[in-house]
């Protein structure tokens, strides 16, 4: 058994407004940044889990101090406990009363539940010894739907059919993993990085 023993954010911010890189007529000066976090455990195996959101900005001094402020739902909390159970890590961070009152479904709150909450996914995957979209792809379809809130969603899917649905789609499943890391596939990035290419 092992615990969560710390939080740790990061502040990285790239001066892209100074090219006016990825600037619009409603963001003229944005600095692509990215708020991180890191979630360290006492565990032998020395794994920290790592998640991050993006922001254009001063963002990130709002986003941090939200990350840091959850830190106490997170910090000595049985590790296996949290990764055996997503929904649970989710219910944990949503369910803080003095921070609901912020909106942990939506802004600054959301951001930086889903950070902390890649943190963890991180964790679970390095353990397991695979990349993220390998130990997703590998559940089973009733415990990939159990991770999940459908709170808002029941009335459109309920979890008896999101299982329906995923268990339809494990035909050929073997043979779209295999083209996949034979062939790669194509990617899209929307990182400010990319202007440059163009001019």
């Amino acid at each position: 058994m092992s615990k969560i023993t710390g939080v740790k954010t990061y502040d990285f911010r790239f001066p892209t407004s100074n090219t006016l890189s990825g600037s619009d007529a409603m963001n003229p000066d944005p600095d692509y940044s990215s708020a991180y976090v890191e979630i360290s455990t006492d565990a032998d195996d020395g794994i920290i889990g790592v998640g991050f959101v993006f922001t254009i900005g001063r963002g990130n001094d709002v986003v941090c101090a939200a990350m840091n402020s959850m830190a106490h739902t997170l910090v000595g909390r049985n590790v296996e406990e949290l990764l055996d159970n997503m929904r649970l890590a989710w219910d944990l961070l949503v369910g803080d009363s003095q921070l609901r009152w912020l909106g942990p479904e939506k802004g600054v709150e959301h951001m930086a539940i889903g950070a902390l909450l890649s943190a963890l996914w991180d964790i679970k995957a390095k353990r397991a010894g695979k990349p993220l979209w390998r130990l997703l792809g590998e559940m089973e379809p009733e415990e990939l739907v159990a991770t999940l809130d459908f709170r808002y969603l029941s009335d459109a899917l309920r979890p008896e059919e999101a299982i329906e649905f995923l268990k339809d789609g494990q035909r050929g499943k073997q043979e779209r993993i295999a083209n996949l890391l034979e062939n790669g596939y194509p990617g899209y990035s929307t990182a400010a990085g990319w202007l440059r290419l163009l001019r």
